[in-house]
């Protein structure tokens, strides 16, 4: 089995899990994807968000034996897909919560992304 079927796999068992778990009316998961432009001491760059869906995405607590200096009460774990790259220091946003990635985890047997799954904590 090729990294693409295992790819698609993880997909639909992201979408499946979504369905079972999920309702329509569910907040969508958002990618904040920060872009700055350059400036000057005089003159500060300005940055643009842009918010991409994460279609497969569904998030787990941790368990509080998990509790250390790492994790911490209210952190969250997010499993996604491969489509959109998720990178530490990012924001994801679900309805009037916005969480930044404190770590990802990607997994990746090989060169081929499978999955990521970003460390969350409230923002």
């Amino acid at each position: 089995m090729g990294a693409a079927q295992i790819q698609r796999r993880i997909q639909a068992g992201l979408k499946r899990a979504q369905k079972k778990t999920g309702s329509p009316t569910a907040d969508k998961v958002f990618l904040v994807s920060k872009t700055i432009v350059a400036g000057t001491p005089l003159a500060p760059g300005t940055s643009t968000s842009t918010k991409i869906e994460l279609t497969n995405a569904i998030f787990i607590d941790y368990d509080a034996k998990h509790f250390d200096i790492n994790i911490l009460a209210g952190d969250r774990r997010l499993i996604c897909d491969n489509v959109t790259i998720v990178k530490q220091g990012d924001e994801i946003v679900q309805g009037s919560l916005t969480y930044y990635v404190v770590s990802i985890a990607i997994i990746a047997p090989t060169s081929d992304v499978l999955a990521y799954m970003p460390q969350l904590r409230l923002k």
